[in-house]
């Protein structure tokens, strides 16, 4: 019995590619996404340190003009930073946006090729039948001919 080979194997294997680079590229999108959003936590949690310093420095009962100074500059350099980080994220759920699409229409190819591949596989097995009931019969038939098993 012959076996089946899909005549657009390389096509399938081609689009099973696209689809795996699909997703692991959205896979690194969201881990860079993600150590963006970490990245932007960490940096409101030291500017909130640096307005609690300021506070605490206040509390005292004397004011600190440069050290309140410097560290007002350095809390406005953090707040350029944090945003600076929501606009990389911005550019990122973009860019995530795209590759899901792409990675959709991928999926989509794929599924289309299996189906085709499912349905000459169907074909294939189902004229391989017909050949072996035609050879049965035949054989069946020149049996009957010759008298039967001897």
């Amino acid at each position: 019995m012959k076996k089946f080979q899909f005549q657009f194997e390389s096509v399938l294997k081609m689009r099973r590619h696209k689809r795996s680079m699909c997703r692991q590229l959205l896979g690194e999108m969201l881990q860079t996404d993600q150590r963006l959003i970490d990245q932007a936590e960490q940096l409101k949690q030291h500017r909130s340190e640096q307005f609690q310093e300021i506070r605490v420095r206040q509390s005292e009962g004397r004011v600190d003009i440069d050290g309140t100074t410097s560290l007002r500059y350095y809390a406005g350099q953090l707040q350029t930073q944090i945003k600076s980080v929501n606009t990389n994220r911005e550019l990122m759920g973009k860019q995530i946006v795209l590759c899901r699409q792409a990675l959709a229409k991928a999926e989509q190819e794929v599924k289309a090729m299996e189906k085709l591949s499912d349905k000459h596989r169907e074909t294939f097995l189902y004229a391989q039948n017909q050949k072996e009931m035609v050879e049965l019969e035949e054989t069946w038939s020149a049996t009957q001919q010759t008298g039967g098993y001897q």
